[in-house]
């Protein structure tokens, strides 16, 4: 009797367990966003990136380390150092001219604004990966929904024509087109089934979480009315964007740069202090003031010509930033009017004359006022509306999501 009673404890403990481990996770989507964000490579890679740049801004204004120096002139031979002639005690530190020192730093301050706009670029970028892929999953599972449902319309007709063909009314041909198209959908049905696992995987492995491991989502596909004109558009997003803001920083980095390279010419000075002491006398202080000399001119001027180079590129390269960059946020515009059309003709029309055709069509077959063919073309017609709304609500907000980042890189 102990003995069954363990098995029974150990058995409803296995399955516990089991049930622990199956436990599907439930995401929104700004939960499901702010997971990945959380825990995308990209993301944490530009955070530890600003943290870099703030180093080096702080390396960029700090004075060169001083020197501290000792030395003995005339020692006699063999002898302790106490006998040298002459001892000498010098501190020396160079100091760079102030104005080198003001550009450097606003040198750096821009490369930490490049950083800062690197990290928003790149979690706009993963928050519109999350997005299309949770709208994938939810377009999969309408998808399915919407198969298996046709599924049991056509289980319903297989046993009305079945019926009939027993009463007479029906030639068996009608039964086998029935089995047909039963098995021509459940093999639909087996393929968005694996659309499904693979859209699952998708979102699983931008969550960090293994592919084969079970989710749902709370929010399901909905219309969103997007209103705004395109000037307004491309006005608000060639704004915000990114990319265009690090091409404008990186031209003001590399103004201040050339400012640089072209002080090259300016002395920095070096300031030295210390203490000098004649053999058995007093150490007396001594004080001294240097300054270097550009004399070999042609380092600084390869500087300069250096810099120039770079400002050219980064003008060319922001103009062509900019260029691109609304190019591309007219494109995506575009395909959001058209997604959104489409859309709407499912919503106020297609979708409610499919459904009442589908009504009328069910008691039309029971009356004998349409054949067998006429109906599964009905069934046909319902089935395809409803999967192709549900494609064309998931391409409009998949477009809304590229919109979103339209003209930003991941360079």
């Amino acid at each position: 009797m102990a003995v069954k009673s363990v098995f029974i404890f150990l058995t409803l403990l296995l399955i516990s367990a089991t049930g622990i481990g199956q436990e599907k996770q439930t995401y929104s989507l700004p939960e499901a966003i702010d997971q990945v964000l959380r825990n995308n490579p990209e993301v944490l890679t530009a955070e530890r990136a600003i943290e870099s740049a703030k180093g080096r801004k702080l390396q960029s204004y700090s004075p060169e380390q001083p020197d501290l120096a000792f030395s003995w002139e005339g020692i006699p031979s063999g002898q302790s150092l106490r006998r040298a002639e002459e001892s000498i005690i010098t501190l020396s530190q160079n100091l760079e001219f102030p104005y080198k020192l003001f550009l450097k730093k606003g040198i750096s301050e821009r490369e930490v604004d490049i950083t800062v706009d690197n990290l928003n670029r790149s979690k706009a970028l993963v928050s519109a990966r999350v997005k299309k892929a949770y709208y994938r999953v939810n377009y999969q599972q309408k998808s399915v929904e919407t198969l298996e449902f046709t599924l049991g319309l056509l289980r319903q007709f297989q046993e009305a024509t079945l019926f009939k063909y027993q009463s007479g009314d029906l030639p068996y041909f009608e039964v086998i087109r029935a089995k047909v198209e039963i098995a021509k959908t459940q093999n639909e049905l087996l393929e968005a089934k694996k659309e499904l696992v693979s859209a699952k995987s998708e979102l699983n492995t931008l969550l960090g979480k293994r592919g084969s491991e079970e989710l749902e989502l709370k929010d399901e596909l909905a219309y969103v009315p997007f209103e705004k004109s395109k000037e307004q558009s491309v006005q608000e997003l060639t704004r915000k964007n990114r990319t265009l803001k690090i091409a404008q920083l990186s031209k003001e980095r590399d103004k201040k740069n050339l400012k640089l390279a072209q002080s090259s010419f300016i002395p920095d000075l070096q300031l030295q202090g210390g203490y000098f002491g004649l053999s058995g006398k007093k150490f007396q202080p001594s004080f001294g003031v240097a300054f270097t000399l550009p004399l070999w001119w042609w380092d600084p001027k390869g500087k300069i010509q250096e810099n120039k180079a770079n400002l050219r590129i980064s003008q060319i390269r922001q103009e062509a930033v900019e260029r691109i960059v609304q190019t591309e946020i007219v494109r995506v515009y575009d395909v959001v009017g058209t997604s959104q059309e489409q859309v709407l003709l499912f919503e106020r029309t297609l979708l409610k004359e499919v459904d009442e055709e589908l009504k009328a069509g069910i008691n039309s077959y029971q009356y004998n006022q349409i054949d067998a063919l006429g109906l599964l073309d009905i069934y046909r017609t319902n089935k395809t509306t409803k999967t192709e709304y549900y494609k064309a609500l998931y391409n409009y907000l998949s477009a809304l999501a590229d919109l979103e980042v339209a003209g930003e890189t991941s360079e």
